[in-house]
This record gives C-alpha cells, structure tokens and sequence, in this order.
C-alpha cells in the first residue's frame, strides 16, 4: 500500500512538474506529496527530483517512464472491462487539437455516431501540448496532433501530412513581398502551446525574419477574421483555410524560402489495448485518412 501512494505521487509529479500540481491531481496535500516522494526515494537509495530545478534526475527519468506506462495500463484496463460488459455501448473520449479538431474529425465524428448510436461520445478541443496532458492523464483514450510528440507512455502513429501556409487579406493578391515588407506586417497567431504556431515561428526564426509586431488570438476563425479584415497575415494549415482560398476571401503570399509541413498524428497510450468504441473509430481514422498518408509518401519517394 505505501509502495502504490508513493508511486502515484511520483506519477502525478512527472505529470504536473511540480509538487502542488500533483497534490492538486491526487486531492491530498502537498506535504504529503512531498513525504511520499521523499519515503520513495529512501526506499529505493537514489535521488530522483533535483529539487531546485523540479527536474528529474537520471533515475528519476528510468522510473517515470515505467511507472506512467504501468499507470496507463491499469487505467485502460478498467475502461475496457466496463465496456466489454456492454458490447456495442461504452464511451469514446477524444480530444484534438485545433486544426484536426476543427477541420478533420467532426464530420468524422458525426458519421460514427450514426454507425456507434449506443457509443458516448466526448470530443475536446486543445493546444498539442492539452491534447498529450489529457491522454497521458487518462481523460482522453486518443488524441490527434500535429507536431513532434515526446512521452515515454505515448504512442504517435502518422495519419496524414500537411502543409503550412503564409496568408493575407485579398488586398494584397498579385503582390510579391520582400523580407522586410514582412517583418513589417502584424503577425498573428494561436496561444502558447498551439504546435502550428510553433513550427511557424521555428521557420521564421530559421530565416531571420523578425516580426514588429505580434498578435495572439485564441481560435483560429477568430484569426481568419482578423486576417481578412486586413489586421495582418497568419500562418494556417492548408486545410484549415482550403475554403478561403478557393473562394479567394484570403490569399496565400508566396515567398521563395517558406516551405513548412507537418505531420497530424494520433496519440495513446503505449502498448495498451483500445476499449472497443476506441478501436472502432482507430479503423474509422486509418481508412479514411491512413491511405491518403501513405499515397503521398509513396509519391514522395
């Protein structure tokens, strides 16, 4: 029993970075947190939280990533006993970030709802770095992100390339824009956390441009507005403004060095077994989405 209480508060420490964050997830007191990982710690004869820097040390690392996988194991289990008792019912949580969320998996969504009537669905939106906490945390069975995804417990499985584009209102269609025209512009993008705006800014940085000035909204069609609206350019998922494009209500700026993709992936948890509704919409996923990933690498090669 002391072993379990101590190896959860160690758990939720990894998960929070910090001794009130998991005192805050396990509902006890944050000394108590502290006791335990201290108790652990003696137990096993090595240091695993550099207490200063909450950075785990080199044992601390080995542990976590057997002790969250465990945890995550046990946590499926359980979902999946209580839907095996109840064939073709069960609870499908999911949760995304804002481009696939928004863009690829509702229509998705509605059409396996309609095939999975007795399925109960709970579907969140996130940033990438909500989307990973929430599956690593067992809230969500699966995730689907863009960007790079670093866990122990954590499984990403490719599902379908994208690009990322520069945008501008229409009022800047035909024109070539210099470095420095640019730099000179408003660029606006998502809240921290947002894996788009991440690789947006990375590229922009690995080409010295230095915006001016930058504006962060908290959604995307909030950003399309004010894009639109001539409040400056945005980088977006070619899938997220498809629509725009074509109907030309903004226009994509041409600049010779930009060339940005970035992989959206599902996220879960480790060697674990998916409770029936999860592994329905995983087969739902990869037909729709898997071969249109594979064509293009294929093509690629």
């Amino acid at each position: 029993m002391a072993l379990g209480a101590r190896l959860r508060a160690f758990a939720g420490f990894v998960r929070r970075r910090s001794f009130s964050g998991a005192a805050e997830e396990l509902r006890i007191s944050q000394p108590a947190v502290s006791k335990h990982i201290a108790d652990l710690e003696r137990q096993l004869g090595v240091k695993l939280i550099e207490r200063r820097s909450r950075a785990l040390t080199a044992a601390g690392e080995h542990l976590a990533s057997h002790v969250l996988r465990a945890e995550s194991l046990l946590a499926q289990a359980v979902r999946g006993i209580a839907a095996l008792q109840e064939p073709g019912l069960g609870t499908l949580s999911l949760m995304a970030s804002g481009t696939p969320g928004t863009y690829l998996l509702p229509d998705m969504i509605g059409s396996f709802q309609r095939a999975h009537p007795g399925v109960r669905i709970e579907f969140e939106l996130g940033t990438s770095a909500e989307v990973v906490k929430a599956v690593r945390s067992h809230r969500a069975e699966l995730g689907v992100v863009g960007g790079f995804v670093a866990a122990p417990e954590i499984e990403a499985e490719p599902l379908i390339e994208d690009d990322i584009v520069i945008v501008g209102p229409p009022s800047l269609r035909g024109k070539r824009l210099s470095r420095d025209e640019l730099e000179s512009m408003t660029w606006i993008s998502r809240e921290e956390g947002s894996a788009t705006s991440l690789l947006a800014d990375n590229a922009i940085a690995d080409m010295g441009i230095m915006p001016k000035t930058r504006l962060a909204l908290p959604a995307w069609e909030a950003i399309k507005l004010a894009v639109r609206h001539g409040h400056g350019i945005a980088a977006f998922s070619r899938l997220a403004v498809a629509e725009e494009l074509a109907a030309g209500t903004l226009i994509e700026i041409p600049f010779a060095p930009w060339k940005v993709r970035r992989i959206f992936s599902i996220v879960r948890i480790r060697d674990a077994t998916p409770t029936p509704a999860a592994q329905a919409f995983l087969l739902t996923l990869r037909a729709r989405w898997g071969r249109q990933f594979s064509s293009r690498r294929k093509k690629k090669r």
